[in-house]
């Protein structure tokens, strides 16, 4: 390892760093982001003997890990789902004194609205409105996206997506669903449903991926698999069955936020809050970050833990960048907005499905079980793809009474029955831009597999890094993966 005198000569010698960076502060790597893989970064690299400073631009740490305290408890409104395959966060919950409870999100029976008709997803094979073909009229009208990419997968392993012999895949779904021959309507409802930003905007490759990390994810579980989410998205149901005293889903306890805020104590005043980056300088043998209120940290290494949507607005000078250059450029971001609800089951008055999908603005309605059948349910208006890119431009002040308004134009019956919680909306947050990394058609092939390549001293963690994982569980490795690379090259 480096000792501090010739790091300093190091620092010293780079050309970008002028005499005045004497005054600065000087550490051997910088960390850019305390979510969750920033300071899983930073503790492994503390463990190792290295300083380090970690800059977040939020009042908080945890990035996409936030609770939102209400008048009916903690409610997580970002990451909160861990699968018994994440070792590193269960290991890190583990660590930090943090209990592990069963998920508790189990949603009713979900029905759809689909143009300004309410579709009993039962009989849809049947329906008048139902113009698909063959084997596509069994599948629920805004289910059709998820089920045919299900369909097509060829992926077996988890890092298949990044193998050139599946190079022809890195395609639109709209384009999938073209050569496969599949019918003008089925098409057209895969529009509506699917996964990723929409149909057009996001490569098969990168839906494949998560969907066969999540595939992995299941198969730790026991028992008959249920197969009661085949009208639900995202699979939203909770296996039960005991593993290792986890089931299939768990949350943290009191807050999913605990397990950022638990990791970085150890760190102490490494960690500066309130430090937006608007400018790196990067050279061969160091590197200088400035921050918008002034305040200046130099690094051997730096290492860049933010989503490339936030990055992209920094400034970075140096010699030209690798293909993580572009990817910074050019990566899209999906993005979800939710609206959390405590209902009265206005469902037993109306007669309809308690959730439901819809081809309207609202996007989906989420009624959660509550175990009892009478009394207050919790609920959530969940938007993603085109609806949640839509209420973003409405703003936070007119999405919420716009979404009330459109539950009861559609569910009369849910009129003074509804109480709001709370609302996120990540497109809008200025420090994330997005709910999770996408790749548009082309990209896989143009950068996935050499994205993360350094750019001269800087490195790249993030969920948005991932290989092999996803979920909280892709953000621990990559700061795993990141240190263990500056580890290396410090020697």
């Amino acid at each position: 390892m480096f000792t501090r005198r010739s790091f300093l000569a190091a620092s010293a010698a780079a050309g970008v760093l002028s005499k005045a960076a004497l005054a600065e502060e000087a550490t051997d790597v910088v960390i850019i982001g305390a979510g969750l893989s920033g300071l899983n970064a930073a503790n492994l690299l503390k463990e190792q003997g290295f300083k380090t400073i970690v800059l977040e631009g939020a009042q908080q740490v945890g990035g996409r890990v936030r609770t939102h305290q209400t008048a009916n408890g903690p409610i997580d409104v970002g990451a909160s789902q861990i699968g018994r395959s994440y070792a590193r966060v269960i290991d890190a919950c583990l660590q930090h004194g943090l209990k592990l409870i069963p998920e508790d999100r189990d949603l009713l029976k979900f029905g759809a609205h689909y143009k300004d008709t309410w579709i009993d997803n039962a009989t849809w094979s049947s329906h008048p409105l139902n113009k698909t073909e063959g084997e596509e009229r069994s599948i629920p009208p805004l289910m059709m996206g998820s089920r045919l990419v299900g369909k097509y997968n060829p992926l077996q392993n988890i890092d298949d997506w990044l193998d050139p012999k599946f190079a022809d895949y890195d395609v639109s779904l709209r384009t999938l669903l073209r050569q496969k021959g599949h019918s003008a309507q089925a098409i057209e409802l895969a529009a509506l449903s699917s996964p990723g930003i929409s149909i057009d905007e996001t490569s098969v490759l990168r839906i494949w991926q998560e969907e066969t990390r999540g595939n992995l994810d299941r198969r730790f579980g026991a028992g008959k698999p249920d197969e009661s989410h085949k009208d639900h998205p995202f699979g939203e149901v909770h296996n039960r069955s005991i593993v290792n005293g986890l089931t299939s889903t768990s949350n943290i306890e009191g807050g999913c936020h605990l397990l950022p805020l638990a990791m970085s104590k150890p760190l102490g005043d490494a960690v500066r809050l309130n430090k937006k980056v608007v400018h790196i300088e990067l050279s061969s043998t160091g590197g200088a970050v400035t921050c918008a209120d002034g305040s200046r940290y130099r690094g051997r290494f730096i290492l860049s833990a933010i989503p490339f949507t936030v990055l992209r607005k920094v400034k970075i000078s140096g010699p030209s960048g690798p293909s993580a250059a572009q990817a910074i450029a050019t990566m899209p971001y999906a993005n979800t907005a939710r609206l959390y609800l405590t209902v009265d089951p206005f469902w037993l008055d109306d007669g309809l499905p308690p959730s439901f999908s819809t081809d309207g603005p609202l996007g989906m309605f989420w009624g959660i079980d509550n175990h009892k059948g009478t009394g207050p349910h919790r609920a959530m208006i969940v938007l993603v793809g085109q609806t949640a890119r839509e209420i973003t431009k409405k703003g936070v002040e007119q999405a919420v009474p716009f979404l009330l308004a459109e539950l009861a134009r559609l569910r009369p019956a849910s009129a003074g029955k509804v109480r709001v919680n709370t609302y996120k909306d990540w497109g809008a947050d200025p420090l994330q831009l997005g709910c999770g990394f996408s790749l548009a058609p082309g990209q896989v092939n143009s950068f996935a597999r050499t994205m993360l390549e350094p750019w001269e001293v800087m490195h790249f963690a993030g969920e948005h890094t991932r290989r092999n994982d996803f979920g909280m569980e892709s953000a621990m490795e990559s700061g795993e993966r990141a240190a263990i690379e500056i580890m290396n090259r410090a020697g």
